[in-house]
């Protein structure tokens, strides 16, 4: 193998060219790829921000409805509890106001009755008298029929 002067300056000519080329070409390829790299690696690094952020949001926005509905919940049942008691509250005024005038009704009923009951036997006595009045003379001398013997009749016939 010889060498000669072509195979030198084959040489540096190809160094040369690398130089120019590394120059011109692939130190501005390389700050492009490298640039795009940044824009990716930042565009990434936002991403997982963003998504960080979205995630927090996320369980802000659950924990917020967790608590709306644990509140609807209370208000709910506090309301149910609320109603129940009024509802109570009304029936045992109603039944106490039914309870009082059933009360009045029977103490005017057992007034009534007495009264027709006593109106009725002094009429029982009166009447029984006159017939016996009627049935032996008005000469006569009998004793009349008293209010008990009236009573014990009513009784027993009861």
């Amino acid at each position: 193998m010889e060498f000669n002067a072509t195979l030198l300056v084959s040489a540096v000519s190809f160094i040369i060219f690398v130089i120019i080329m590394n120059q011109i070409m692939y130190k501005p390829v390389l700050a492009i790829m490298q640039k795009r790299q940044d824009y990716i690696n930042n565009n990434k690094l936002a991403a997982e921000e963003h998504e960080k952020h979205a995630n927090e949001l996320l369980e802000d926005k659950e924990k917020k409805i967790g608590e709306a509905h644990r509140k609807s919940r209370d208000i709910v049942a506090a309301k149910t509890e609320s109603i129940k008691n009024e509802r109570a509250k009304v029936l045992n005024d109603a039944k106490s106001e039914v309870s009082t005038m059933i009360e009045a009704q029977k103490n005017e009923l057992y007034n009534e009755k007495n009264n027709v009951y006593f109106g009725f036997r002094d009429n029982v006595a009166d009447i029984a008298n006159n017939i016996t009045t009627k049935l032996i003379g008005e000469g006569i001398a009998f004793e009349p029929l008293k209010a008990e013997e009236v009573d014990e009749v009513i009784r027993q016939n009861a």
